[in-house]
């Protein structure tokens, strides 16, 4: 435990989802206190008794509107750091500015701007995502021979994303322009801050948010669920990275120290995979569920854009967690979910 964690308490919003929990988790381990965003007592209580050991250093602040720069200004009063990871995940949306677009940007410039109220905070970390580098538009996406960096942004504007009627540009947009917001205010403003962004893609890796279980995972859990407990047959790669939660809540964590990271952007990417490839993986590793999995015959992931991570290799010395072992970890947890599950209504 550093000296600087013991005494340094961080901000987060969005605490006690499928990142947030990781998050937190981590920041504990390393001696933080955290004081954390949550939308009513009863998620705090649901962490807590998940947690008990962990929730002692933990101080949950109910906000209902992550918008209200009263509450958020006083939420993260007499902290150290920002953790930034709420955001609006949704395709159902029916109003892309009201729903997506203009929640996603306001919500981080209330953070910040409440953050710049507090000349004791030092850096603020922002959860962005990979669709605000990958041009869905080219190539269906896979791009073939084009190499990503965290100098690539996906071209979209306000207005483009606002008439829209393709919902993932839509929420993709909005991460692109939530994200650029934040840079342009750190630019304008001049706060005592820096902020540092990272850009996962799909994210795997074991649920540890107190809500998971087989019917309420999170997105991209519940895709892989579909698949492994033999609901859906769709292999499908539409998004062919992927970062460990894990990975992503030490980069976060890490960042908040890291003078390197200062006002820095960074891909947060562990690897490839593709379906067909997680079906192997667990037909070899969870045998007893061979029966359920759809039947594979491609043996190579579609050909697709390559990821450059050299930055964040370089400013953070990671090692990632390859594939396999983020796809045994998930689902030796959801499988293990499921007996207990089963157990309870027998």
């Amino acid at each position: 435990m550093s000296a600087i964690a013991s005494t340094s308490v961080v901000f987060v919003t969005g605490g006690n989802g499928y990142v947030g929990t990781e998050t937190v988790l981590e920041l504990i381990k390393r001696g933080y206190k955290v004081k954390a965003t949550i939308r009513s007592q009863a998620k705090a209580e649901a962490f807590n008794k998940l947690y008990p050991a962990e929730s002692k250093s933990i101080e949950w602040v109910v906000v209902t509107d992550l918008t209200d720069e009263d509450a958020m200004t006083a939420a993260s009063a007499d902290v150290d750091y920002v953790i930034h990871m709420a955001s609006p995940f949704h395709f159902s949306f029916t109003d892309n500015v009201k729903e997506v677009l203009q929640p996603a940007k306001e919500i981080t410039l209330v953070t910040l701007r409440a953050a710049a109220k507090h000349p004791r905070i030092k850096h603020v970390v922002i959860t962005s995502s990979f669709v605000a580098v990958w041009d869905l538009m080219q190539s269906n996406g896979l791009w073939p021979g084009k190499t990503y960096t965290a100098d690539d942004w996906l071209p979209a504007t306000w207005d483009q994303a606002a008439s829209s009627s393709n919902p993932f540009f839509v929420y993709s947009a909005s991460k692109v322009l939530a994200e650029k917001a934040a840079y342009d205010f750190v630019e304008k403003e001049k706060p005592s801050f820096f902020i540092t962004t990272f850009c996962p893609p799909i994210i795997f890796g074991p649920p540890p948010q107190p809500e998971a279980t087989t019917t309420n995972l999170n997105t991209s859990i519940a895709l892989l669920w579909a698949i492994f407990s033999g609901q859906s047959k769709d292999l499908d790669t539409s998004l062919p990275v992927f970062v460990d939660n894990r990975d992503l809540a030490y980069l976060q964590v890490a960042a908040l120290t890291n003078e390197k990271a200062k006002n820095q952007r960074y891909l947060a990417v562990s690897g490839h995979w593709y379906f067909e490839e997680l079906v192997q993986i667990v037909k070899e590793e969870f045998p007893e569920q061979a029966y359920r999995l759809p039947l594979t015959v491609r043996t190579k992931g579609p050909d697709h854009f390559e990821f450059d991570v050299t930055k964040t290799n370089r400013d953070f010395d990671i090692e990632w967690i390859p594939l396999r072992k983020t796809i045994v970890d998930t689902m030796k947890l959801v499988y293990a979910k499921e007996k207990e599950e089963k157990a309870s209504k027998a």
